[in-house]
């Protein structure tokens, strides 16, 4: 426990040291350093979470201090947090191991005594009554989410909504497989994994992973591209693109490339696909996964703005966003995102749009999508290029995605505590 306490310690410090994502900075701590497999589960659970629920645990922390929170060394607020987060929010460590392991870990990380602060600090948590702290803190700091966030969405979807949605992405994510063999194969290779599921939201080829996943993932059935790792909602975007036999499709700003990978799929792998991104690490990866399945998606590497394409019969353009509706997946993004994100990245997304309609064919099919809550981002976006752009007309999702996911501008768009997926948009676009 001690070591994956300190590989949480080293990962959390990092994310507070560059604000980076903190997927990234794992992957790339765990890479550097050999670590025990059940040492990395228990280190990724704490990292997460410490970092889902920080402005909470700096709420408990702060009136057991002599002075301001903002004055702690890095390290030691770290510390803290992670060992605040044991005492009040996992019940399987005893409060004793709590104390002794933290104040161990300070000794190793800061040369100066700060052990015995950690210590006192620590011990001064038994006294502390969580719901007296935070009755009169506002909803920001009860569920531990950025001020303008809950803001924005207090204005946008109201208060008990919000209050909902908050609830919804501090629970840990849904993982969701799409599968590429019958479903009834499937289901007996999971049954002898002895992987828990059950069946995923409006689909007869999405598995929900209630235990397991991490045998699924090592599988070999993975590995030979008979599953995807894909939330149900992120697999209605494709569904909502309708691709068909033959036609030439573009996926821009595409990495990882599972989309493109169901797309290629849905076109019985008869389609053309070009699929591009501007992160070059990202196209390499994509590339080589599909070497390796054998799938012949082109991969570049171009920017969406500003490059040339082929003409198409369809486009998915799944833009760059906030991320909002992935946060319970990545809490990262609750504090690396900053109030005005969702404008600057609406004028870029705008900006994408624009371009990439110029190479879609008359009669094709362009779908414009996001993982964001955001308005700005969303139908804010394409009501903007549509009224810009007389020769293109939206069309219902009516007929692609469950009318449950359809909202009043007949666009697709799902809310994460009341449709169990990630949270989406896309609009699906017809050029005249």
């Amino acid at each position: 426990m001690d070591s994956a306490r300190y590989h949480a310690f080293r990962i959390v410090f990092e994310f507070e040291t560059f604000n980076l994502q903190l997927k990234s900075i794992r992957n790339a701590y765990y890479k550097k350093n050999n670590i025990a497999s059940n040492d990395r589960k228990r280190a990724m659970v704490l990292s997460n979470e410490v970092i889902r629920w920080k402005k909470y645990l700096d709420a408990l922390i702060a009136p057991s201090l002599n002075k301001s929170i903002k004055k702690l060394p890095l390290e030691i607020l770290c510390i803290l947090r992670l060992g605040y987060y044991e005492f009040f929010m996992d019940e399987s460590v005893p409060d004793h191991a709590v104390v002794n392991s933290w104040v161990n870990i300070s000794k190793k990380v800061k040369k100066n005594n700060f052990s015995g602060l950690v210590n006192a600090v620590l011990r001064k948590a038994k006294k502390i009554e969580k719901q007296t702290i935070l009755k009169s803190k506002d909803l920001a700091i009860q569920k531990s989410f950025s001020r303008w966030m809950v803001d924005n969405w207090s204005a946008q979807f109201g208060d008990l909504k919000t209050r909902q949605l908050l609830d919804h992405l501090n629970k840990p994510s849904l993982q969701d497989i799409r599968t590429n063999m019958p479903m009834d194969m499937l289901k007996d290779k999971l049954d002898q994994l002895g992987v828990e599921f059950h069946k995923s939201p409006f689909s007869q080829n999405f598995l929900r992973i209630d235990s397991g996943l991490g045998k699924i993932i090592s599988s070999s059935f993975h590995a030979n591209g008979e599953v995807f790792i894909q939330d149900r909602a992120s697999g209605a975007i494709v569904e909502l693109l309708n691709p068909k036999k033959g036609d030439v499709v573009l996926d821009v700003c595409a990495a990882p490339g599972t989309k493109s990978i169901y797309i290629y799929h849905k076109t019985k792998e008869s389609a053309k696909v070009y699929s591009s991104d501007i992160n070059k690490s990202l196209v390499l990866k994509a590339k080589q996964r599909c070497k390796d399945l054998s799938l012949p998606i082109s991969w570049q590497l171009k920017d969406a703005t500003k490059d040339e394409f082929p003409n198409a019969d369809r486009i998915l353009i799944d833009a760059p966003c906030t991320g909002t509706g992935v946060i319970s997946k990545r809490p990262d993004i609750k504090w690396r995102r900053k109030k005005g994100d969702s404008k600057k990245m609406s004028f870029y997304q705008m900006k994408i749009l624009q371009h990439m309609s110029g190479f879609l064919k008359p009669n094709g099919i362009l779908v414009y999508s996001t993982c964001s809550l955001e308005y700005q981002e969303n139908w804010n976006v394409v009501s903007s290029f549509l009224k810009l752009n007389s020769n293109y007309k939206l069309e219902s999702a009516e007929s692609f995605v469950p009318k449950k996911w359809i909202n009043e501008q007949n666009c697709f768009e799902t809310f994460p505590p009341r449709d169990n997926v990630d949270g989406m948009f896309a609009a699906r676009i017809r050029r005249c």
